[in-house]
């Protein structure tokens, strides 16, 4: 079934995305939908620490992203009315809690265009500049990788702040797949304005993340010995990401577009450069340098969590 009355939201322009009326409703029935979030969490909610923020200032809320119910558990327990940047195109068409995102103020944000992504920066700033609050997720989708504490920020933060003074706020939401607890950790407001180039501010936000999701993992996850890690645990991993991924309803395969990162030009992932030699050549002169490379790369290939995805979405 359809969100009709949401779908027009994934066209909406900077003149009717919201109003300023619609911004001070919003303010106003804030601390009845949290309740309301709170209720449709089937996982408690804990929060280990929070800042003292100022009362009516407009702040920039940026969480990691993790599993299914950070979104909501971060609505829940900010202080204040904060518009959601939102950019799953069948959960807005398709999920009836996506109404909730409504009630809340959403804007909508197509993270494979980039006039959507020029777009969304705007509507935030009218936000912002009308006295509430936006909250984002720097990494643009889940973290699914094993190694990496959180995936690089866009910089859709930073060129907030820098255009509204606001100050940003992180949150590490923290969830161990199959527990019945998320905990939220919120850092003190930083002043991203401050930095001259957005490599230098995503970088500066990435490591206070960084830091934020490596004491969570030291003081919520649960820990494992050599003997638990039976069969191919890197397949398991990713299984246990698609499982998360089903906690929510989709109608068709939408990987390209949620498994989007961040892509740095100038400094690509071993990932990256890795990919870019798919169609390397063996020959009897480069085969004792370049067989070892391909091998490694059909190895990655076979962990390529958004095939795995494409292949098996649908499967139980």
């Amino acid at each position: 079934m359809k969100n009709y009355g949401l779908i027009k939201y994934l066209n909406a322009d900077i003149t009717n995305f919201t109003s300023v009326k619609g911004i001070k409703r919003r303010q106003k029935i804030a601390g009845v939908l949290k309740k309301l979030l709170i209720i449709a969490t089937k996982e408690k909610i804990v929060v280990e620490n929070y800042p003292k923020l100022e009362k009516n200032e407009p702040y920039i809320f940026v969480a990691t992203h993790g599993f299914t119910n950070d979104i909501i558990a971060s609505l829940a327990t900010i202080d204040r009315n904060a518009y959601l940047l939102l950019g799953t195109t069948d959960q807005v068409e398709h999920n009836s809690l996506m109404n909730f995102a409504w009630l809340n103020g959403f804007i909508y944000v197509n993270r494979t265009d980039d006039e959507s992504r020029k777009s969304a920066v705007d509507k935030m700033e009218f936000v912002i500049k009308h006295g509430s609050s936006v909250m984002l997720f720097p990494e643009g989708g889940f973290n699914n990788t094993e190694n990496k504490l959180i995936n690089r920020p866009f910089a859709g933060a930073y060129l907030l702040a820098k255009r509204t003074g606001a100050k940003v706020v992180p949150i590490a939401p923290f969830y161990e797949y199959g527990s019945d607890t998320i905990y939220m950790n919120y850092g003190e407001p930083m002043d991203l304005s401050m930095y001259d180039t957005k490599q230098e501010a995503i970088q500066v936000l990435a490591d206070v993340l960084s830091t934020m999701v490596w004491a969570n993992l030291e003081n919520h996850s649960t820990g494992l010995t050599r003997a638990n890690l039976t069969g191919d645990i890197h397949m398991a991993f990713m299984e246990e990401r698609r499982q998360e991924y089903l906690k929510s309803s989709w109608t068709r395969d939408v990987w390209e577009e949620e498994l989007t990162v961040y892509k740095d030009k100038e400094h690509p992932s071993p990932e990256d450069v890795r990919k870019s030699f798919t169609n390397l050549k063996l020959t009897g002169l480069n085969c004792k340098c370049v067989a070892p490379f391909l091998l490694e790369l059909e190895r990655d290939q076979k962990y390529d969590f958004k095939e795995y995805m494409h292949h098996k979405w649908m499967k139980k």
